[in-house]
């Protein structure tokens, strides 16, 4: 069997009766190509997967730090084997301290990354050349 040639453009064919006065046509037939290696596009994924992930962290540490809030607030410590109150009050003041500054860093960095989370920030970074940070807006 022969094998057929590639078309280079294509045909449309439209009998005259098909077009009426009131018909436009308008043509927007142009395209992008990006080339690039597996390596940058796997590491660009990556990233991209990486900031969208963090995008739902934050409620995570934000509940983890209002349980240990509430814990400290509504709970009556009472003296449990060595430990005495006193002391389990300061190990619930400790996490809660610990969990909020987690809170705070997981928002900041939702801040900063707010604008790698979007597919025209992946398609800049495919685009660029070489290792060339580029945080332009959109």
């Amino acid at each position: 069997m022969p094998k057929s040639s590639p078309r280079k453009g294509a045909i449309i064919e439209l009998e005259q009766e098909d077009l009426k006065s009131d018909v436009i046509i308008h043509k927007n037939l142009t395209q992008d190509v990006l080339l690039t290696t597996e390596d940058k596009m796997k590491l660009t994924l990556i990233e991209y997967r990486e900031v969208l992930a963090s995008r739902a962290e934050w409620l995570g540490a934000g509940v983890l730090a209002l349980s240990f809030l509430s814990s400290l607030l509504f709970t009556g410590f009472k003296d449990i084997g060595p430990l005495k109150a006193s002391t389990w009050q300061a190990i619930y003041a400790i996490f809660f301290i610990l969990s909020f500054g987690r809170f705070l860093i997981v928002v900041y960095k939702m801040y900063v990354n707010r604008k790698k989370a979007t597919i025209n920030y992946v398609i800049r970074r495919i685009k660029q050349s070489g290792s060339q940070e580029d945080d332009g807006e959109d």
